[in-house]
């Protein structure tokens, strides 16, 4: 049986709901959907969000030990189609060629008006 461990991190503010930041199965680390909420960028543009969702992603990561380089896997939700361009540039200076497969789906809403987008990732440690 894997053990596994579920973690918060205090630096990127508290879940929002029931849940936790991030589950760490051996070696994976399953990182729940993140937002620009608790951020400068929670009423910014979609690249600001993408900007603020990255960097706790990075953080989550780099407290485990990775980096961006270790995610196999992201899905983004979006609530504006339109934006996928804006955010694909914020992705593509993260990420930095070593892009992880990806799922990118159109939402009605998400959590608060203000947001426009959600990435969750899995990584491999």
């Amino acid at each position: 049986m894997v053990d596994l461990m579920r973690r918060n991190y205090p630096a990127i503010g508290q879940p929002g709901g029931p849940f936790c930041h991030a589950v760490r199965a051996g070696n994976w680390l399953f990182i729940s959907g993140a937002t620009a909420g608790g951020t400068d960028a929670a009423h910014g543009t979609a690249a600001q969000q993408a900007e603020a969702v990255l960097q706790k992603l990075s953080h989550i990561l780099e407290a485990d030990g990775a980096t961006l380089a270790n995610v196999v896997k992201v899905t983004v939700f979006l609530t504006n189609m339109g934006e996928r361009d804006e955010i694909a540039r914020v992705r593509e200076r993260f990420f930095q060629g070593v892009y992880p497969a990806s799922t990118l789906v159109q939402v009605a809403a998400l959590a608060a008006p203000n947001l426009k987008l959600e990435i969750e990732a899995i990584a491999a440690l």
